[in-house]
């Protein structure tokens, strides 16, 4: 979203871009929690196992099912989270913060207000990130969970946190 004619009728009169930039879309392989992947080993070493000691186990199609979808969550989750962040887009103006995302069924677009009272943290851990909310989802393993919402895998998140607490100040 550079394009200031895609900005037209979305920013309000007195707002201004101040700052886009995107999340890395490298693959990294990250898990929740480990047990997860416990869980994910023994998910997908039993059919392995199957069909390793009879490969005609592998005809039934069953152990195959469970293969995929070990595989999926072992490798196939990280190649999917890096696509989504390759068609992810985050924008800053002096009032609000944006999101941008192209997926399969369209484009959205996400705005969150920052005030004086939004709390800001900065993680220049794993994640390199600016978080300024929270939004709630499920897990695998778990109906409601919190996590941070911001922008992530910044290649520089103390410059984008500095941006973020001048337009707290209102001086953006």
């Amino acid at each position: 979203m550079n394009s200031r004619d895609e900005w037209e009728g979305l920013l309000d009169p007195d707002e201004q871009i101040i700052w886009q930039g995107k999340p890395s879309s490298r693959v990294q392989l990250e898990f929740e929690s480990p047990f997860a992947v416990l869980f994910m080993m023994v998910w997908g070493g039993i059919p392995l196992f199957m069909v390793i000691s009879q490969p005609s186990t592998l005809l039934l199609g069953v152990p195959t099912l469970f293969l995929g979808i070990a595989l999926y969550f072992f490798v196939g989750q990280h190649f999917w989270a890096a696509y989504q962040r390759s068609r992810t887009f985050y924008s800053l103006s002096n009032t609000r913060a944006f999101i941008a995302r192209a997926g399969l069924s369209g484009r959205k677009l996400d705005s969150y207000p920052i005030t004086e009272d939004t709390v800001l943290h900065l993680d220049e851990g794993r994640k390199k990130a600016v978080w300024f909310g929270t939004s709630y989802g499920k897990q695998m393993f778990s109906n409601n969970t919190e996590r941070p919402l911001g922008f992530e895998r910044l290649t520089a998140p103390r410059d984008v946190y500095q941006l973020l607490r001048k337009v707290q100040r209102g001086d953006a």
